[in-house]
């Protein structure tokens, strides 16, 4: 039997963390959503993607909406990343495009960056593992169905890739899960256990099965802790696998802050003040009100329409450059969400100009994401 440790992350193990998880929860990995397209249908009733991704094949690294896949290696590059998770949807059913973004990390990063792909196993077949195999991915993590015991078999699918199964937590499916794991106990290598986590996209299906959260700040759902524990004890009382139990606080204050630190220190401006939380502090001056419901208009702004506006701001900064002998580093055009951006100092002392040029002027505190998510913003 093995022992059950209590991790540095706020998680649970008995034996090793596999390869991936160690790196995940240093903030080492870039997470590769390859296609909101899954394979199973009808979806998983508890599946968190959001409306924006699920059943879009659409790309994303880091949560960065992506045209290109060299974009990819481009947020490898700013977050110091030195390996990669491939998530989805189910990057099996865009096995080619899976391919093709495991070589090019490879080929850019060497053998040494460490890729791990999550699918479930619909599309699992001996020659995909093989062509895998061939393109450099060095785990794989089965997510099979604890309703529907039919592709099971599939888990055996011999490899020379790190394997394994991870699933979420669901209060009321204890048994279904231990039949799980006596049947993957000589199969795979480890065992990942998530908590139950509530999102945006599956609160209500989660409702409708009489879950809730455990309590009033926690997106994670009541009894899911409870149970993974005692899972965690079955499975290393009765088999010989490596068992993580990973939880709603280690992915929201360990794996995103660290991987965010990462990033923040390669994504600052000259002008960003940078705290001690990794958050980037700065002036910023908006083309449109910053009213309630702003990122989600930038979002959805027709290409020709965000054209024009960065055009103006361009426009608008090499004005201010030349009136006020403004350094070109000390000010910048942010073609996220459109607006300038500049010390905290310097709005001040151009909210005059900013405000006549029809500009809403604000000292922001930013994370240093793609989205540049605003935890506080004073306008000015």
């Amino acid at each position: 039997m093995q022992i059950i440790q209590k991790t540095p992350y706020k998680s649970y193990c008995a034996g090793t963390l596999p390869k991936g998880c160690q790196m995940c929860v240093r903030g080492e990995k870039e997470v590769i959503f390859v296609t909101g397209v899954c394979s199973r249908q009808p979806a998983c009733y508890f599946c968190p993607i959001s409306d924006q991704k699920y059943g879009k094949d659409v790309i994303y690294a880091n949560e960065m909406p992506l045209s290109d896949l060299k974009e990819i290696i481009h947020e490898a590059r700013l977050c110091e990343s030195k390996g990669a998770g491939l998530t989805g949807g189910d990057p099996l059913s865009r096995l080619d495009r899976t391919l093709e973004i495991i070589k090019m990390l490879k080929n850019e990063f060497g053998n040494e960056f460490h890729i791990h792909l999550y699918t479930p196993l619909e599309l699992v077949t001996p020659e995909t593992i093989r062509k895998l195999e061939e393109a450099g991915l060095d785990e794989i993590r089965f997510h099979p169905s604890l309703d529907d015991n039919s592709l099971w078999a599939r888990i055996s699918v011999k490899t020379t890739m790190a394997k394994g199964v991870e699933i979420p937590v669901i209060p009321g499916k204890e048994e279904e899960t231990k039949k799980l794991i006596d049947f993957i106990k000589d199969k795979v290598s480890f065992l990942n256990l998530n908590e139950l986590e509530i999102s945006d996209t599956n609160v209500n299906k989660l409702y409708e099965h009489k879950f809730e959260a455990k309590n009033d700040i926690s997106y994670a759902v009541k009894g899911s802790e409870e149970m993974a524990l005692e899972l965690t004890q079955y499975a290393a009382k009765n088999t010989s696998l490596d068992v993580h139990y990973c939880t709603v606080a280690l992915k929201d204050t360990v794996q995103l802050p660290k991987r965010i630190a990462r990033r923040a220190k390669n994504v600052k401006q000259k002008f960003d003040l940078l705290t001690k939380e990794d958050t980037l502090i700065r002036g910023a001056a908006y083309f449109l009100e910053p009213s309630f419901g702003y990122n989600e208009k930038v979002r959805n702004m027709a290409a020709d329409e965000r054209e024009r506006i960065i055009s103006k701001l361009n426009e608008i900064m090499n004005e201010l450059i030349a009136k006020h002998k403004v350094n070109a580093d000390a000010i910048a055009v942010d073609d996220v969400k459109l607006r300038l951006l500049m010390s905290r100092t310097a709005v001040q002392n151009l909210k005059k100009d900013l405000k006549a040029k029809g500009l809403y002027p604000a000292v922001v505190e930013d994370l240093p994401t793609y989205d540049e998510f605003e935890i506080e913003s004073e306008e000015i």
